[in-house]
Parts: C-alpha cells; sequence; structure tokens
C-alpha cells in the first residue's frame, strides 16, 4: 500500500536537495558570513539565513554560502544576531592583549625563577660560611686559652651563631621544598608557547560568549534545538 504522505515528503526532500545543490555550483564560493574564499569542497556548505528551525523555508532566497566552521558555530542564531556576534568577536580580537599578557606572565614567571635561585644560592653560602665560622670559635674554645670574660663571649658567639645556623637551615628547606615544586611549572613555562596559550584562552572565551549570547537571543543550543542549517553535499 502507497503511503501517499511519506511519498510526498520524499518528493519534497529530493526537491530541496536539488534547490541546494544547484544553489552552491552557481554561487560564488565565499563565505556570507566571515567573508573567506572557500576552496575545499568539505569546508562549502549552504545555511538558511532564516534557520528552519525559525520557520524559514528551503528555497533559493533563504539560502546563503557558508564555510562549515560559520555554519556550525551559528546553528540555530539568525543572521543578524550571529552577525552581531561575528562583530563583537573582532573587534575583541582587534584589541586583544592576551598574547602580550602571557608573554609578561611567562617572563615574570622566569625573573622570579632566576631571583628564587639566586636567594637559594646566597643562602647556601651564608650557611656554609657560619657553619665555618662556628667551627673557628669551636676550635678556639678548645686549643686556646681565654679568661672568664673572653669564655663568656665564645659563649655567646656559639649561642648566637647556632641559633642563626638553626633557623637559616629552616629556610633553606621551606625554600628547597618550594623549589620542587615550582620546578615541575618551570619545565611547563620554558616550553609554553605563548601564542598557542593566547589562542588557546581566546577560543574559550569565543565559546563561552556564543554560548551566552544564545541565551540572551533566546536561542537554544544546536545540540538541544537541531542547528536550523543545511549541510550538503
Amino acid at each position: 500500500m502507497i503511503n501517499f504522505k511519506e511519498e510526498i515528503r520524499m518528493r519534497n526532500w529530493r526537491k530541496d536537495r536539488m534547490d541546494i545543490k544547484n544553489f552552491k555550483k552557481e554561487s560564488e564560493k565565499v563565505c556570507y558570513y566571515c567573508g573567506k574564499q572557500i576552496v575545499n569542497k568539505g569546508e562549502l556548505t549552504v545555511d538558511h539565513v532564516v534557520p528552519v528551525s525559525k520557520g524559514g523555508e528551503t528555497a533559493k532566497d533563504n539560502f546563503v554560502i557558508s564555510c562549515k566552521a560559520c555554519n556550525t558555530e551559528k546553528a540555530s542564531l539568525n543572521a543578524e544576531r550571529y552577525a552581531e556576534f561575528l562583530s563583537i568577536m573582532s573587534t575583541m580580537e582587534e584589541n586583544n592583549g592576551a598574547l602580550e599578557v602571557v608573554e609578561k606572565a611567562i617572563g615574570g614567571f622566569k625573573e622570579i625563577m632566576i631571583n628564587f635561585n639566586g636567594e637559594l644560592y646566597a643562602a647556601k653560602n651564608k650557611l656554609a660560611a657560619l657553619e665555618k665560622k662556628r667551627s673557628a670559635v669551636l676550635d678556639s674554645m678548645m686549643f686556646k686559652k681565654f679568661n672568664v670574660v673572653k669564655g663568656y663571649d665564645y659563649a655567646k658567639e656559639l649561642r648566637d651563631l647556632t641559633e642563626e645556623i638553626h633557623n637559616l637551615k629552616l629556610n633553606i628547606s621551606q625554600m628547597n621544598k618550594l623549589y620542587g615544586g615550582i620546578t615541575q611549572f618551570s619545565a611547563f613555562i620554558n616550553n609554553a608557547n605563548p601564542k598557542g596559550i593566547a589562542k588557546e584562552a581566546m577560543q574559550k572565551m569565543r565559546g563561552e560568549i556564543l554560548s551566552d549570547y544564545r541565551i540572551f537571543a533566546d536561542e537554544k543550543p544546536a545540540a538541544e534545538n537541531g542547528t536550523g542549517n543545511e549541510r550538503t553535499e
């Protein structure tokens, strides 16, 4: 038994596909949204200016050529809203100081590491000098003759040196622990690509802004609502 509704639906579907294919063949291969020349066939798509989910028709006057990236990102946003989003992102990218911030942060961390290494080196040298001095005081107490007054001075100096050495050793121990922790991060910093970090930060920001913009525009994400766009061969 022939299902006339299904047959009509399939006939309309085939017609829509043909219209879309013809539009792709006849149109200039430039993305309507970002203006990029599309040279890769796999990146060439046809988008509904007014999404089907928003009442747009599958008709030539509702078609535009779109690169795959813009088609996917636009999803069910109206063309005007997506254009606003692209304008916002363009302005942000032109005025973006992310790379400069990342480079300054990496430079600042490297400077901190250099200073920290210097402080740790100085502390170890000071400890060696204090221990040498204490050893000299002990030698004087053991092998030199001295009176009560001199003995009191030796004892006071030995006590002060011992206390200073103890505190310095604690300091160095804490510095060594801290150094062990930041050395691991230092390896990442030394191999870090500032441009890559800045690009990743911008991509994350772009996703967050697009998500907020969908909410602002009262649009559901494509995964929930369907894209409302055509991506055809």
